[in-house]
């Protein structure tokens, strides 16, 4: 496998985990805890809304290194 394809898997992921993410984090909070209550994966809809949100600008910030070093790859 070399180091293209694995860029390539890596947008991808990346790509999916950030739409999930998106659509998720609805504006309206009812919704947020209606999707996550099944999961009880957080104490409260407002914890939940932090840790996506941080997460949403973690892989935001890991998507636009990744194209930076996708497109300086293709460049040199």
């Amino acid at each position: 496998m070399n180091f293209m394809n694995v860029f390539g898997i890596i947008s991808i992921v990346l790509n999916i985990l950030l739409i999930i993410l998106i659509i998720i984090r609805s504006p309206n909070e009812q919704s947020l805890q209606e999707n996550l209550a099944p999961f009880q994966l957080f104490e409260s809809s407002t914890k939940a809304e932090e840790s996506i949100d941080k997460l949403i600008r973690l892989l935001t910030v890991l998507y636009f290194i990744l194209g930076i070093f996708y497109s300086l790859q293709k460049y040199f």
